[in-house]
């Protein structure tokens, strides 16, 4: 019997690759396994919504046709029910898609769902906002959240916001509670990872793990900008927790609070906010499609 199968398709995600979703999916997908329809979002929000109605119409897989902004989205519409989240990645980073080993390309990920297993994950929250990957506070987040507003996308994006804001970005003093312990500490970036990666294989928390029950906080202390640029390279070989820079932690319950307002991202979404952000772990709360 075939399998109920939706997509949900962000078409202004990333560079474009989503374009061709419908032409791969007639030609690489097991039809004699699944029954798959399409859908496409009209505006932010709409892949939840869309998720939702798949879950309440019986749907088992649902998958997000973006980067990690619509992987979070769909997700949202997936919790609490026994719905299978599958990932096509087509968005500019992908950091969940490469954590997973699915890659970043679409007919790789097409076969993935027709011959992976499901594997149970946690998720996470923040002031009751779902994510799953990465979130924190800093000059990352401050990138992100320009990048909302650019024309340019992709690694190259990523690069021109970097180089635009890194020399006048101010640093933010921040008070990080970590399961009832609190520091104090003048950082670059505080983040706070469900998972090690964000795209274009950048380790931010190489040690973190999607099932076990914890969060990873990983602070990059205050220092000449040089260090900075010349510690770059350890982001790319997972070795970024032996810098002097960084400091390491774990826990299940994470606050961040700052006197002025913060540059915040969650799966690469960035925003502002004046107000405590409160973390937490949500202990296997979500399937999702995985290479075998």
């Amino acid at each position: 019997m075939q399998k109920k199968i939706h997509f949900i398709v962000n078409p202004f995600s990333g560079i474009g690759q989503q374009r061709i979703i419908e032409n791969r999916i007639a030609a690489l997908l097991d039809h004699k396994k699944f029954d798959p329809v399409v859908r496409y979002t009209e505006a932010a929000g709409h892949a939840t919504t869309l998720a939702r109605e798949a879950v309440q119409n019986g749907v088992e897989y649902v998958v997000a046709v973006g980067g990690d902004g619509s992987v979070n989205e769909v997700m949202r519409g997936l919790l609490g029910s026994e719905a299978v989240l599958g990932i096509i990645p087509t968005g500019s980073g992908n950091g969940l898609a490469m954590h997973l080993k699915i890659g970043r390309k679409i007919d790789r990920a097409l076969q993935i769902l027709n011959t992976g297993t499901v594997r149970t994950i946690d998720t996470c929250t923040v002031n009751g906002a779902p994510f799953i990957n990465l979130a924190g506070v800093g000059f990352d987040a401050h990138v992100a959240y320009h990048m909302k507003r650019s024309k340019f996308r992709g690694l190259k994006g990523y690069l021109w916001q970097t180089l635009v804001h890194a020399w006048n970005f101010e640093l933010p003093e921040v008070d990080i509670t970590i399961d009832g312990k609190t520091i104090s500490r003048h950082c670059l970036v505080v983040e706070v990872a469900n998972a090690p990666m964000f795209g274009y294989n950048f380790l931010m928390a190489p040690q973190a793990k999607l099932d076990d029950g914890l969060l990873d906080i990983v602070l990059i202390k205050k220092a000449p900008k040089w260090r900075y640029l010349f510690s770059a390279w350890r982001f790319l070989n997972g070795s970024i927790l032996k810098s002097s820079l960084t400091e390491h932690f774990e826990g299940r319950s994470i606050q961040i609070s700052s006197r002025k307002e913060m540059a915040v991202h969650y799966d690469g979404e960035g925003f502002l906010a004046n107000e405590t952000l409160r973390f937490e772990v949500v202990n296997l709360s979500l399937q999702v499609m995985v290479p075998r």
